[in-house]
């Protein structure tokens, strides 16, 4: 089995790195291993999809905007985890208690396309 090892910070637990590693036949769309980055979430404004304190994978290549598709992005100076709205060219929130924030596309910097997410039980 071929497998991909990632690191990422834990912020829930005193800010230690922690290790990822998963079967690349995991992630089901094209991605450049090289540029995979972990990344825990804090928050729940992207429940259900992607729970508070998951980890996902993130591709740092992909800064193609795709309809519906889940990106980090950057702004005003935090990283950010929204679905793109390519109808209003905006990246929002998929909880509804957060709709409250949605980010024109104009005003942000893409990171990356979110690929995989991994959420304990």
């Amino acid at each position: 089995m071929e497998t991909i090892d990632l690191e990422y910070t834990d912020i829930f637990d005193d800010n230690k790195v922690k290790k990822l590693s998963f079967s690349k036949h995991l992630i089901n769309k094209k991605f450049k291993q090289e540029s995979l980055f972990a990344l825990l979430v804090d928050g729940k404004s992207m429940e259900p999809i992607i729970k508070d304190r998951t980890v996902i994978v993130t591709d740092l290549s992909q800064k193609e905007l795709i309809p519906d598709a889940i990106y980090i992005i950057y702004y005003e100076d935090k990283m950010w985890v929204k679905k793109c709205d390519l109808t209003n060219n905006t990246f929002v929130s998929i909880n509804p208690n957060f709709s409250h924030l949605v980010y024109d596309i104009t005003q942000t910097h893409i990171v990356g396309r979110v690929l995989l997410s991994f959420t304990n039980l």
